[in-house]
């Protein structure tokens, strides 16, 4: 293997999912909806663009909140990372 290469980690399983949620930091609030769910983190929609390596709470209406990262983004979607 080459210098550039990453060793393959197999992801955790992902649970389709249409939850209410909000994206909130000192930089943003806006609505978002959590698409799918794993133990690691979540597939995010919005119609506010994300940017990678952003960081900011993830609220689930009438679940809670956690922090999380985004990991990439993608036509309206993100990848978050759950921090905790």
């Amino acid at each position: 293997m080459g210098q550039n290469s990453r060793k393959w980690m197999p992801r955790d399983e992902r649970r389709a999912v249409n939850l209410r949620a909000y994206a909130l930091s000192d930089t943003r609030d806006c609505d978002a909806t959590v698409a799918d769910l794993s133990y690691s983190g979540c597939q995010i929609e919005s119609e506010t663009k994300f940017q990678t390596g952003e960081q900011f709470e993830l609220r689930v209406v009438k679940l809670g909140s956690v922090p999380v990262e985004v990991r990439w983004t993608k036509k309206g979607r993100a990848g978050a990372q759950f921090l905790n």
